[in-house]
């Protein structure tokens, strides 16, 4: 009887090597998302994006209408600062292609801020030197002896004065204003109507080349010691709070004068517009020259509200400016400052500027 064979006689895994259990198979897990992958940030980051572009497709164009728009065009060098932060935090969230868009965006509309900042090379003038100074009386409430003090220290050839009140004007007299700059052409009204012209100089009022607008703008031509001319627009033009008030504003704008003919212009006012706003940009095109843009003063804000705004106050519009003083493009520009408010919105403006 033959014997029984075990496993380690069998001819067919004698020579056969050991076999290891195979390992099982591993499970490969799905990728985890990013919480910045999300699809509503997402949306939201590319949301910014598309407002960040739409301003600066409006600011370049021209393209502001409606009053949406001409109201938040005033606050651009705001907006670049929002886009260019908001480029930095869509980076941060690996969101590449929106922060790149919305890089260029922020860019483009600081491109257009930097040259305000930069003093441009004045047309050759060796005419008089007037200095030009602008205040807003805040609806007659402004402090009025700081106006006086104002003249007294930087004695000033030429001075515009917006929402002079009838009060405001008889205390402006009491305080001795007209003792200093005796010749005067004031229309004072109530609310922000009233206007004024102060000079050292004769003037000679220009009705047919004053505005039309809500405001009283008050025209005028100087003459000056030597026997030269200059004309003088005190500026105070509808401002674009309302729809209702858009046609006001763009009807001041058509209005302004010219810089034609022998008599150069200087205007000087609350514009209610930045350089921002087309029809600012258009003014300047024909022929003007903005002085703090032309002293590199161009980002200096001039105008914030004392009270009001959002959330019952807590919350208000940041400065901007609207105060300008603009001259013809012969004239050249030697000075130009922001001054200290008392008791306005408006900051006074300052220049120095030189006849051709």
């Amino acid at each position: 009887m033959s014997a029984k064979l075990g496993p380690m006689d069998d001819p067919r895994t004698a020579d056969a090597p050991a076999r290891e259990p195979e390992p099982e198979a591993t499970r490969e897990e799905p990728a985890r998302k990013r919480w910045s992958d999300n699809r509503l940030l997402r949306a939201c980051s590319w949301t910014v994006t598309a407002m960040a572009c739409g301003f600066a497709i409006v600011r370049l164009l021209g393209l502001e209408t409606g009053w949406f728009l001409i109201t938040s065009i005033a606050f651009i060098p705001y907006l670049a600062g929002v886009a260019l932060l908001g480029a930095g935090v869509q980076a941060a969230l690996r969101h590449w292609r929106a922060a790149a868009v919305t890089a260029a965006a922020g860019l483009a509309m600081v491109a257009v801020l930097v040259p305000r900042a930069i003093p441009d090379a004045q047309p050759a003038a060796d005419g008089v030197e007037l200095r030009v100074l602008s205040v807003n009386l805040y609806v007659g409430t402004a402090n009025l002896e700081y106006v006086v003090e104002l003249v007294d220290r930087h004695e000033p050839d030429l001075l515009s004065v917006q929402e002079l009140s009838p009060a405001a004007y008889e205390q402006l007299a009491e305080l001795g204003l007209e003792e200093r700059m005796p010749h005067v052409i004031a229309e004072p009204a109530e609310y922000a109507v009233g206007t004024a012209v102060y000079s050292l100089h004769p003037l000679e009022r220009l009705e047919d080349l004053e505005p039309g607008g809500i405001f009283h703008q008050i025209a005028a031509e100087a003459t000056l010691p030597d026997g030269a001319r200059a004309r003088f627009l005190a500026v105070h033009q509808a401002a674009p709070v309302s729809p209702e008030r858009i046609p006001h504003w763009e009807a001041d704008f058509g209005e302004l004068p010219a810089p034609e003919g022998d008599v150069p212009w200087i205007l000087a006012g609350d514009f209610n517009a930045t350089l921002d706003h087309r029809l600012m940009r258009e003014v300047l095109d024909s022929g003007y020259t903005d002085a703090a843009d032309a002293t590199g003063e161009g980002l200096t804000a001039t105008w914030r509200p004392i009270e009001g705004g959002y959330l019952n106050g807590l919350v208000r519009p940041p400065a901007v400016t609207l105060d300008h003083i603009v001259v013809d493009d012969r004239i050249a520009v030697r000075h130009f400052e922001v001054l200290d408010k008392a008791g306005s919105d408006h900051a006074p403006v300052l220049a120095t500027v030189q006849l051709p």
